[in-house]
């Protein structure tokens, strides 16, 4: 059984063969929009004239937004290649739940990497929740091994005008979590390593599961500083010798031994328990249906400083420029 697809942007299909419409499934267009089908391995794609039908595998599409049409869930991903080997990136799910609670989940097995197609998309993901007046509270969660393993920059490189802009657009998303108008929960699945472990802390409340997977700083043994907004996203979010000691020694900590340090909120036992526990206190908090702009407000003047110093740019070319892996 296959779900509809609504592609916003550019299907680009590598050697797909027409098909007539009396063999072609039911598939709607509407002006301006590709309509597709996923049946199994076999991608269904219909625009304004005729059908195609190719493998996966030998298909390339970029900013593609999907609607479950039975389930109200939505998709964000994008495609991308390395080598010969074409792969989802990073894909985003965004759930509706009974409670006004909004589920953001990082999809599939991969390290959900930080990239510059990835952030815009996770950025959109969170424009339409915020767009949502019965929004009250968002939880963040992942699947596979991996919250997130932070940014994907070029080491060999570090001073480049692209990792300089991945870090620009990295800040902005931490500014949009840490003043996010509505209560933000983490529902850590998995490893939360470098930016992953920025992410998570971004948010106002955390939890990780005491079973699996460590929450720590990587930037000392990557041999790479770290950048003001993200030095103050620490800063703010951890206690002085928690701080201290994350940051400079690369500490990986474990749900239990975060919970201790202050890193997070609670640790709960498995993956299950950890979601089921996350998704509690944000229905909890989404029933109080707080006034977004007050709420907004309060964090803007909790992290003022934080926040003026995500707004610089980054700068770290000249620090950067001489370290040697």
């Amino acid at each position: 059984m296959g779900f509809l697809i609504r592609m916003r942007w550019t299907l680009e299909s590598e050697g797909a063969t027409p098909l007539s419409l009396t063999s072609a499934p039911n598939c709607p267009v509407r002006s301006g929009i590709l309509s597709v089908e996923f049946h199994r391995n076999l991608f269904l794609a219909c625009d304004h004239s005729q059908y195609y039908a190719a493998e996966v595998a030998d298909l390339r599409f970029s900013n593609l937004w999907s609607s479950d049409l039975n389930s109200g869930l939505s998709y964000i991903g994008n495609k991308a290649e390395r080598g010969q080997k074409r792969y989802l990136a990073m894909a985003v799910r965004l759930e509706f739940l009974p409670g006004n609670v909004y589920v953001l989940t990082l999809v599939g097995d991969g390290e959900h990497r930080f990239t510059p197609q990835s952030i815009p998309e996770i950025m959109a993901a969170l424009d339409k929740v915020e767009a949502d007046p019965k929004a009250c509270a968002l939880v963040t969660t992942g699947e596979g091994k991996f919250y997130s393993n932070g940014l994907s920059l070029s080491l060999e490189d570090r001073g480049s005008k692209e990792n300089m802009q991945l870090i620009d657009q990295f800040h902005a998303l931490l500014k949009r979590i840490l003043t996010y108008p509505i209560p933000t929960v983490a529902a850590v699945n998995g490893h939360a390593v470098a930016g992953g472990c920025m992410v998570a802390l971004a948010h106002d409340y955390r939890f990780m599961r005491a079973d699996r997977g460590f929450m720590f700083l990587s930037e000392i043994d990557i041999k790479l500083p770290f950048s003001p907004g993200m030095n103050a996203i620490i800063r703010c979010k951890l206690p002085v010798m928690t701080y201290h000691k994350a940051m400079l020694s690369a500490f990986r900590y474990t749900g239990q031994t975060a919970v201790e340090a202050g890193m997070v909120h609670s640790s709960p036992s498995d993956l299950q328990s950890t979601y089921q526990e996350a998704l509690k206190l944000a229905k909890g908090l989404a029933s109080r249906n707080f006034d977004r702009v007050v709420y907004q407000t309060i964090k803007k003047q909790m992290f003022k400083a934080e926040i003026k110093e995500l707004e610089i740019l980054a700068t770290l070319e000249p620090i950067v420029a001489s370290s040697k892996l």
